[in-house]
């Protein structure tokens, strides 16, 4: 498949939206089939891993509403879930033992897959992308903070 984008005089493309979209969703059907088998989606897994980093509540709901672009309604069922799975303890906010297991196989996986897309990548390069991503991803939300 060949991927239209804008180049520049030695066909290497351009940053876009095209090319970050078509690049988010081949990382995120690897990463949602490393999910699959541990039965969660992938805001649920947001939502265990802000518990497992030891926020409270409030402070989960913060960070799921704002990471997810989702409501804090939203972000509270998505704690309830994972209480009600008995990945957490939802009256203190804390994971259980099977949500930090879950969690840590997960995360294992992540890394694994991490490693094998962007090792070899010259770290200036991860760092010029970083900038680029940081840089476009503070203008979107702006954006979406006028609408």
């Amino acid at each position: 498949m060949t991927v239209a984008a804008t180049t520049t005089s030695d066909a290497t493309p351009l940053l876009n939206g095209q090319l970050i979209g078509i690049t988010y969703h081949a990382i995120a059907a690897v990463r949602d089939r490393i999910l699959a088998v541990t039965g969660l989606t992938f805001p649920q897994s947001v939502a265990l891993k802000a518990v497992v980093d030891g926020l409270d509540r409030s402070d989960a709901v913060d960070r799921l509403a704002a990471t997810l672009k989702i409501t804090g309604s939203e972000a509270g069922g998505l704690l309830a879930a994972l209480a009600d799975a008995g990945l957490i303890d939802g009256a203190r906010t804390t994971p259980t033992e099977k949500g930090e297991t879950l969690h840590r196989g997960f995360t294992d996986e992540v890394a694994g897959l991490t490693e094998r897309l962007y090792g070899d990548l010259p770290a200036a390069d991860r760092e010029i992308a970083a900038r680029a991503l940081a840089h476009v991803t503070a203008r979107a939300n702006a954006e979406l903070a006028t609408r």
